[in-house]
């Protein structure tokens, strides 16, 4: 990580849970532009991946506006850093357990993977049929780049954004220069 020093070093400690919701800001928009843009459909799994990057975007934002606002704080920086880095590996473990599903690792949820059958009223059956929406199946990848899966990424770009913060809050905590 010697060579990552001098990038990560750019930037005060106090401003990483910033830009750590910023990155998670952008995994945002570009789930969306996929959405809106590429018109891919997203899962159940795909929405629940969102929420924690919003989880990452709240936390991020209060510890960093808490930072800025109060330079008292700053020698909590390294642990509100350690904060967002747990969620970012919750973040990882999920959309990697979903990635799982996807290529047929493990099961999913009964509810939302094609062998599934959970809890469907006549209701529902009949309203999805009158407005013909297709309804994703959390097992089945709906796009993929060199065999990996949206969650696939999501999964691999979650972990370096928290290995990153746990290596700059841990350099925070021997009370080196981020």
């Amino acid at each position: 990580m010697s060579l990552m020093t001098p990038i990560l070093s750019q930037f005060p400690l106090t401003r990483w849970p910033l830009i750590m919701a910023g990155f998670s800001l952008a995994m945002l928009l570009g789930a969306w532009g996929f959405e809106y843009i590429g018109k891919y459909l997203p899962c159940a799994l795909c929405y629940d991946q969102r929420y924690i990057h919003m989880a990452v975007i709240g936390l991020g934002l209060a510890s960093g506006i808490g930072l800025i606002l109060r330079p008292g704080l700053a020698r909590f920086a390294p642990y509100m850093i350690f904060a967002v880095a747990l969620v970012l590996l919750y973040s990882a473990g999920f959309a990697g357990w979903h990635a799982g599903i996807e290529y047929g690792w493990w099961a999913g949820p009964a509810s939302c993977t094609a062998g599934g059958t959970g809890n469907i009223s006549a209701g529902s059956i009949l309203d999805a049929l009158e407005s013909r929406v297709i309804v994703p199946m959390c097992d089945e990848a709906s796009w993929t780049l060199f065999g990996i899966s949206m969650a696939g990424y999501n999964a691999l770009i979650s972990l370096v954004m928290a290995g990153v913060s746990i290596f700059v809050g841990y350099r925070g905590l021997k009370g080196e220069a981020a």
